[in-house]
């Protein structure tokens, strides 16, 4: 019996990072570039047209992006120093901790059942772009703030 994913049951981990509440993951993108496609490339007896279709590059970004519940909480606070060690305040500049802070991290999608069901592996991750909190309205009508942090990677491989 096949089981179709939803997008709603999944759980992205880092290093020492284990009970963020994320609300969504985005990333990495991956295109592939068609070289030749519709297009004719000759044509044979009977006047039929050939076409083919070949992989001419690809086209990826190496970036996850995660928005999460914002605080100062325990994970919250977790994700919030390891972006400030790997980005030095450009007042007092100074090196920063980027070289030795580099996480490993999961993307964890269950099936309906609620079991792992496909695990990608992420290795280097490295806090990039951070968004706090967008905005605050009186007209919100009392929606959560968030954070948004996007990663950089070397690596994901998918485990399961």
């Amino acid at each position: 019996m096949v089981q179709y994913l939803t997008s709603s049951k999944f759980y992205f981990e880092i290093d020492g990072i284990t009970s963020l509440l994320v609300k969504t993951v985005t990333g990495p993108e991956i295109e592939m570039e068609v070289a030749g496609g519709d297009a004719p490339i000759g044509v044979t007896k009977d006047a039929k047209t050939q076409t083919q279709a070949v992989v001419g590059g690809v086209k990826y970004n190496s970036t996850v992006t995660l928005t999460y519940v914002a605080g100062n909480e325990s994970d919250q606070k977790k994700l919030s120093d390891w972006y400030n060690d790997c980005h030095p305040d450009s007042f007092t500049g100074g090196a920063s901790k980027a070289m030795d802070s580099r996480k490993t991290g999961s993307l964890v999608i269950y099936d309906p059942n609620g079991s792992e069901a496909m695990r990608f592996n992420y290795t280097d991750l490295f806090p990039g772009t951070k968004k706090q909190i967008g905005s605050l309205s009186v007209d919100s009508g009392g929606q959560l703030a968030e954070d948004t942090l996007e990663l950089y990677f070397t690596k994901v491989v998918r485990a399961a």
